[in-house]
């Protein structure tokens, strides 16, 4: 599946680009937003919604308190069909929020993101295995200093038994590739932009281009 990152500055903008795109479903980047209004609203977007909300400390752009980011996933709850959550965020806070999201049926990504490497395949292996054990899903991002790291993550998710619960990817000009190779290889979802210069993270192709390379691959 393809999954447009929706990181307009308003509610009102990541509506408008949410129904527009041609992708599988959204993530609504709440740390993009420049005030958190009326975030029901989003509820409007007609596509299955994957809240997430970025912080700096993840390499996101979210700077108030946890306590208040924690609210603000928890006020997506009614509407979101995912949740994202960082694997290092305070075990009480990241416990606390995947219970409540079990009660709303809402479905847990536990993500670890690094962007200034990629760990070896054992580890990438156990953050895997333990965001795995925590949520419904894993996420791993990273950032290669070549293509060896790049293949490393892909083996890593073309041994895993768990493909379908796993989001792998590598990020940067270097890492595009995996963005194609790994949702082939049965990972849940790609991330792509709405359109150029608004890609939520380095390396992002955008949904269209996304759609048109799986296409031609598919014939």
């Amino acid at each position: 599946m393809i999954c447009a990152s929706l990181t307009e500055k308003t509610v009102s903008g990541m509506i408008k680009a949410g129904n527009k795109t041609k992708a599988d479903l959204v993530e609504v980047r709440l740390d993009f937003l420049q005030d958190f209004n009326n975030l029901g609203r989003l509820a409007l977007i007609r596509k299955p919604i994957i809240a997430t909300c970025m912080p700096k400390w993840e390499g996101g752009r979210f700077k108030g308190t946890e306590r208040q980011r924690i609210k603000l996933l928890e006020e997506t709850l009614g509407f979101a069909g995912y949740l994202t959550i960082e694997l290092k965020a305070r075990q009480s806070d990241r416990d606390g929020l995947t219970k409540k999201a079990r009660k709303r049926k809402v479905k847990v990504i536990v993500a670890c993101h690094d962007f200034k490497k990629t760990p070896s395949k054992k580890d990438i292996a156990s953050v895997i295995k333990k965001e795995l054990s925590i949520g419904d899903f894993a996420k791993i991002a990273c950032m290669p200093k070549s293509m060896a790291d790049v293949l490393n993550l892909v083996s890593v998710l073309s041994e895993s038994k768990n493909k379908s619960r796993i989001i792998a990817l590598s990020m940067g000009k270097l890492g595009r590739v995996s963005r194609i190779i790994c949702p082939l290889l049965g990972s849940f979802l790609t991330y792509g932009s709405v359109s150029k210069g608004k890609e939520a993270g380095p390396g992002q192709l955008t949904v269209d281009e996304l759609r048109q390379i799986f296409t031609a691959l598919s014939r």
